[in-house]
């Protein structure tokens, strides 16, 4: 379970100060598909960064299962992202010259995995995501929604049971955003907590736990569970 307690997020821009989140408080449950949403400098990807430790909260907790993330060592931030996260980015932040097998491997070669242990961690991941037939292909000869399951399958290669999606559909048609959502979806059935940034209705109308921020802090707050209404 992920818990973020009375949040703010601060950010110096030259004299500027930006309160990217204002006190923000909720959970978002494990197993379950949760959905952030919210307009343009609402601070959805910070609550994201803030929850894959790739940023702390200036004030305030962020705890999963019982640790306090913002209390880590930067040491204990790399190994909670390594251990524990799985990241997907709606620019899929693949590497160009690398084939599909060798950019899902790429988190265990720098864990220094033996390469055969790499090897059919890769190939499980990307049969997961249904592409081992092109795996030896190299991202420009993948179609947006292959590379966005190359970047899932990437994501899923250390088993992590949370996962952080950023507009994972936002560069893909309908139809390939349709698939994205499926596969997110089989991840949940699959035991994993998948936290989602997007302004997509459809992955909207799946979630689990669906959060609106605004302005920095949550507008509402609602559940399948029956919770819902203004926080």
């Amino acid at each position: 379970m992920i818990t973020f307690h009375d949040v703010y997020k601060t950010y110096l821009m030259g004299e500027t100060r930006v309160e990217a989140l204002q006190g923000v408080t909720f959970e978002l449950p494990e197993r379950r598909l949760a959905v952030i949403m919210g307009p343009s400098g609402s601070g959805k990807s910070t609550l994201l960064h803030l929850a894959g430790c790739l940023d702390t909260p200036t004030h305030g907790r962020v705890n999963y299962n019982g640790t306090d993330l913002g209390a880590l060592s930067s040491r204990g931030r790399a190994d909670f992202r390594a251990q524990s996260v799985g990241f997907v980015f709606q620019k899929f932040n693949l590497i160009p010259n690398l084939t599909a097998l060798r950019n899902v491997e790429i988190p265990l070669l720098l864990q220094n995995k033996p390469a055969a242990e790499a090897r059919k961690r890769a190939l499980d991941a990307l049969d997961a995501v249904e592409l081992r037939d092109r795996m030896h292909h190299r991202p420009s000869k993948l179609s947006g929604g292959e590379q966005q399951r190359v970047a899932i399958a990437r994501a899923l290669i250390n088993d992590p049971k949370l996962i952080l999606a950023d507009e994972p559909t936002g560069n893909l048609d309908t139809r390939t955003g349709q698939r994205i959502l499926l596969l997110l979806k089989g991840l949940v059935e699959k035991g994993k907590a998948v936290v989602v940034v997007t302004h997509n209705p459809e992955i909207a109308a799946s979630a689990n736990t669906l959060v609106l921020l605004r302005d920095g802090k949550v507008e509402s707050f609602s559940t399948s569970h029956g919770k819902e209404g203004l926080v």
